[in-house]
């Protein structure tokens, strides 16, 4: 007999994998809605990139630019200047000071 009360799992009907430096990557059924209030046509069962380096020509899709300018991904750059304040080494591109802290700009 199952109880009723505890709660079942609920398997998502769409998955959003972020690629490693790349797009989204949208997998099940989605409606695709940009700022404008625009509705973009998506066949059911396809999976669709997004952009988001900022930099693509087909916005909201991913047209690959991202590896002709060498996107990093933000969690990416996140964990790389944390290891550096804890290792007091500064992010690329900064100088260190005493407190393991780039200088502002």
């Amino acid at each position: 007999m199952s109880d009723e009360s505890t709660p079942q799992p609920v398997t998502p009907s769409v998955t959003i994998l972020a690629k490693n430096n790349g797009p989204f990557l949208v997998d099940g059924p989605f409606r695709l809605v940009d700022a404008d209030g625009n509705e973009y046509d998506v066949p059911a069962g396809k999976k669709v990139n997004l952009c988001r380096c900022g930099g693509s020509t087909r916005k909201p899709f991913c047209d690959g630019t991202h590896s002709r300018i060498g996107f990093e991904a933000a969690e990416r750059a996140v964990r790389a200047a944390d290891e550096g304040e804890a290792t007091g080494q500064a992010p690329q591109g900064g100088q260190a000071t005493a407190g393991g802290q780039a200088p502002q700009a």
